[in-house]
């Protein structure tokens, strides 16, 4: 059936899993599935059959993926009639691309989601790039400095605060504490927003 689905011969079928079975030390099919333990069928992953070197940054896109389901899961999972809902929500991806679209505009408004999916952006990438080489973690944080305070600064914005008050990140801990409540915020009506 493989052969026939594929149009080549059986023999070459039979060399394939051969090979198979050798580079996974089974001797039948049925060792085979009982190794692997699910579907052979790759699902969420678009990989090359007979690519096994291991792609970073297909990695990364997946996982990133993957964190956000879950937490699109875990959000819609905590609504109720009673929360209002972000009108401004909007994706991970497009939280990322948005950030460094406007990677130096400190003027305008940050919805909460366009934050905090940005701020988990950059703490993931930061820690695989520290795990992998700190110096790479440390550029990458420097990179994204300016992209960050700027979707802060709109983000303070957007609460009614002054872009200012980014200037308590300053204080050690204790600013912090400060800002990430003002953050945390629920949007605030653009008519009693601070200009």
């Amino acid at each position: 059936m493989i052969a026939s689905a594929l149009h080549i011969t059986s023999s070459t079928v039979e060399f394939h899993l051969k090979n198979i079975f050798s580079k996974l030390q089974v001797s039948s099919r049925t060792e085979l599935i009982l190794k692997l333990g699910k579907s052979t069928v790759v699902t969420d992953m678009d990989l090359s059959e007979n690519n096994d070197s291991f792609n970073f940054w297909n990695w990364m896109s997946l996982a990133l993926k993957s964190i956000e389901r879950f937490f699109e899961k875990k959000m819609e999972n905590t609504k109720t009639e009673n929360i209002s809902v972000d009108k401004n929500k909007i994706s991970f991806f497009d939280s990322i691309r948005t950030c460094f679209i406007n990677y130096a505009e400190f003027q305008g408004r940050a919805s909460r989601s366009e934050f905090w999916w940005f701020f988990l952006f950059i703490i993931i990438v930061a820690s695989v790039l520290v795990l992998i080489n700190e110096i790479l973690g440390e550029v990458f944080l420097i990179l994204t400095l300016l992209p960050f305070l700027a979707v802060g600064s709109r983000r303070l914005r957007d609460v009614g605060k002054s872009a200012l008050e980014l200037l308590y990140l300053l204080i050690p801990i204790g600013g912090l504490v400060i800002v990430g409540f003002y953050w945390a915020q629920p949007s605030i009506d653009q008519n009693e927003a601070f200009l």
